[in-house]
């Protein structure tokens, strides 16, 4: 598919749909593919290694205790005293089944981000489902929020100044860490990032019905289905789940910060992403949503270089320079 139209549903901008074309494909994600899955992307560690040395950035590594064992953390942060420095918190996507801390740092933008603000990044590792199903994704990553913030002192940042931030599976626990900070009341969180959010297992929408399959590219409906299944359980849809694990299900966002929304009009989270700003806005809250022409799931991603990839990723940069401001 390469016309940003097809029949029934909005498609692929040509631009991004001829690297898709150009990648093997995938199988559908199931609990026999899954660890192939997992395999075909082992740790980029290394890579981000070199990247801030590169850049002259300082990386860490530290465990923390966490609500069932220890969590390991990568922290980043320019060279030299802070004062002040905002604390970016970003989870890793994977649809809460698959990927690592370092996965999130792939295309090393907001590695960028670092040397350019002078921010303290912090990125952990979660449980993934099936084997450790919700809550454990969210619990582990409010740990390491809270953990951000007991260090913000010792590094020079504000703890006033705390941007949650996530892609897909890590979008959608960003999210519910944000809520969670919001109830509890232990951690002040400035603005969230969300990055075409994996926000609602209940695939109801319009376009969860229009990706699926191979129009679903990266992310189709059936694999959507499969990981929600693995987070909550079978019948989860017709079962109250806290919104901490599925944020679409929260019925107060008030008192939520400014925040972040993108998506692709062509893949299945752009219904659930727009409603979630909506209903945001609803709420009262500064919200930014921007729903990019033909883009499938991770467009911004595989497609980092096309017209509309770099297009949303200076967008992104953006928003933070005035969020920062």
């Amino acid at each position: 598919m390469s016309d940003v139209t097809s029949s029934g549903r909005p498609g692929f901008d040509p631009d991004v749909a001829a690297v898709l074309d150009a990648r093997p494909s995938s199988p559908l994600l199931s609990a026999d593919t899954l660890q192939a899955m997992r395999d075909a992307n082992p740790p980029n560690r290394e890579a981000v290694r070199g990247a801030c040395i590169t850049l002259g950035l300082t990386y860490e590594e530290h465990t923390i205790s966490g609500p069932r064992g220890d969590l390991e953390i990568s922290l980043i942060r320019p060279p030299g005293p802070l004062t002040g420095a905002a604390i970016y918190y970003t989870i890793h996507g994977g649809g809460m089944v698959m990927g690592d801390r370092f996965t999130t740092l792939t295309l090393f933008e907001e590695l960028d981000w670092v040397a350019e603000h002078g921010l303290v990044l912090v990125t952990p590792e979660y449980r993934l489902a099936p084997e450790h199903p919700a809550p454990a994704g969210v619990e582990d990553c409010y740990a390491g929020l809270l953990w951000a913030a007991s260090q913000a002192q010792r590094w020079g940042a504000d703890t006033n100044r705390i941007i949650v931030a996530g892609a897909s599976g890590g979008g959608g626990i960003a999210a519910g860490v944000v809520l969670m900070a919001r109830d509890a009341g232990e951690v002040n969180v400035f603005a969230q990032l969300l990055i075409c959010p994996m926000l609602d297992d209940r695939n109801k929408t319009v376009s969860s019905h229009q990706y699926h399959g191979n129009a679903g590219a990266m992310w189709p409906r059936e694999n959507n289905q499969w990981a929600w299944e693995a987070v909550l359980g079978k019948e989860h849809t017709n079962r109250e789940i806290s919104a901490y694990s599925a944020p679409a299900r929260a019925m107060d966002l008030s008192g939520l910060p400014s925040t972040f929304i993108d998506v692709g009009s062509a893949e299945l989270f752009r219904d659930e992403c727009v409603t979630f700003a909506s209903k945001l806005w609803a709420a009262g809250v500064q919200a930014e949503l921007h729903v990019w022409r033909g883009g499938y799931h991770g467009f911004d991603l595989v497609g980092a270089t096309t017209p509309v990839g770099l297009m949303s990723r200076a967008t992104r940069a953006d928003w933070l320079r005035r969020t920062l401001n």
